[in-house]
């Protein structure tokens, strides 16, 4: 019953964030779409973000609880919140507004999330790299880049992280500093497809 009532709680709790917000952000952005989801949205994500917005089946979550920690699955609904707010700021990436909007709703869930989870709980390295994306779609690359950092000093091994960063500074016109930061992602993460194919192309474009 505790933690039913804490997934009700922390969605009413996060849809009163967004409509708070909504009227610094225009009426472009919906407020309940981070929050509410459909049969579409679940397939789209994690698996344990359908058991925890829709309290179950029981089994499944005693199952997550087991693998995340009890005090880490209860906070757990802010990271899919977070993730679909990403998908609809990258969706409407060419209207500022709308995309800031969304982009402000990313960091706020990450930062949720690495606020209130325990500091040995193994998803926080991805939910900095997801607070880094957020920063950058709020065109903040300098907490963007302090976040992929620290991903990378919790877990060195972290492709995505490297990726993520080394794009960032291609994406800036630094097509040095982005080919370095992927020689040093081989080092710790192996000559893993993703690195590999960012050299590749980055290469090419020479």
């Amino acid at each position: 019953m505790g933690i039913v009532r804490l997934a009700r709680s922390g969605a009413a709790m996060a849809a009163f964030c967004c409509v708070a917000l909504s009227p610094f952000f225009g009426s472009e952005a919906r407020a309940d779409e981070t929050v509410e989801w459909s049969d579409q949205d679940y397939a789209l994500y994690p698996p344990f973000c359908r058991v925890k917005l829709t309290n179950g089946p029981p089994a499944e979550i005693d199952r997550w609880i087991k693998q995340m920690g009890r005090d880490n699955f209860m906070h757990i609904h802010h990271y899919c919140f977070g993730l679909k707010a990403m998908s609809l700021a990258y969706a409407s990436y060419s209207d500022k507004k709308v995309r800031s909007y969304y982009a402000r709703s990313v960091v706020t869930n990450m930062k949720y999330i690495l606020q209130n989870t325990k500091p040995d709980f193994y998803m926080r390295p991805d939910a900095l790299i997801s607070l880094g994306r957020g920063y950058l779609l709020w065109n903040d690359p300098n907490k963007a880049r302090g976040a992929f950092e620290q991903a990378l000093k919790m877990k060195p091994d972290a492709v995505d992280a490297w990726v993520a960063l080394s794009d960032m500074f291609y994406d800036n016109g630094q097509r040095g500093e982005a080919l370095k930061v992927l020689e040093d992602a081989r080092t710790h993460a192996g000559d893993h497809r993703k690195i590999m194919l960012r050299i590749e192309q980055m290469q090419a474009k020479k």
